[in-house]
């Protein structure tokens, strides 16, 4: 990305989601990451864009898996979130999707699984960067808990503790608490550690525009 390319799509999964994923959805069992990366458009761009991006992963360690690969997994992205590949009750899971600089977005995937492994034994992590950009990537990260507490009270309390646990590493290493997955009424009441005294800035402009707080009351970490 730094270099400029333009790929259609790009996915850098975790050897924890390349153990869990790459099975189902390819039928393989490898041990490591999993870079999958595409090009569209012009077949003569195309084929420069490629031999430009196969050109930087030949410099540096790896096994390439060929374009059949590339293109199965293309042709079967969306089942991976299908009902027989995605979770099941009684398991719990959230989705910790984050973004941040190439300087910092490592640190905040290590930031976080750190979270889980030292404070929360009973969950699992798993994580792959996604929707790329020149200046960084998102990391779309999980945590499963594969037997969450029978009383309900008690797991919606464990759940929210991961989640406040997780995303306030993230911020901390340099990550924001969300990249576009929104943040709506669960994620608000962290808004203001994320923005801190220019938190004031926005409530200012809510107030200006919305002097009835009519518009989503309650959202953002706005008052209800």
């Amino acid at each position: 990305m730094v270099r400029r390319l333009r790929p259609c799509v790009i996915r850098l999964y975790d050897e924890a989601e390349t153990r869990r994923l790459i099975p189902r959805v390819l039928g393989i069992e490898k041990d490591g990451a999993y870079l999958v990366f595409g090009f569209d458009g012009d077949q003569d761009l195309v084929e420069l864009e490629m031999n430009k991006a196969l050109a930087i992963c030949r410099s540096l360690p790896h096994e390439d898996l060929g374009t059949k690969l590339g293109e199965d997994w293309w042709s079967t992205a969306t089942t991976s979130s299908s009902p027989n590949h995605m979770f099941h009750l009684p398991q719990a899971f959230g989705t910790l999707d984050t973004v941040a600089t190439f300087a910092k977005i490592e640190n905040v995937y290590r930031a976080m699984q750190r979270v889980i492994e030292e404070q929360f034994a009973m969950a699992r992590y798993i994580g792959h960067f996604s929707h790329w950009y020149e200046w960084g990537c998102m990391l779309y990260a999980r945590f499963i808990i594969d037997h969450p507490p029978d009383d309900p009270h008690e797991a919606a309390q464990l759940h929210n503790r991961v989640w406040d646990a997780c995303l306030r590493a993230a911020m901390q290493a340099g990550g924001l608490l969300n990249e576009h997955h929104g943040i709506g009424l669960k994620l608000g009441r962290l808004m203001k550690e994320l923005y801190g005294p220019a938190y004031e800035v926005l409530e200012s402009i809510k107030k200006s525009l919305d002097p009835n707080n009519i518009m989503n009351p309650g959202k953002m970490g706005f008052p209800p």
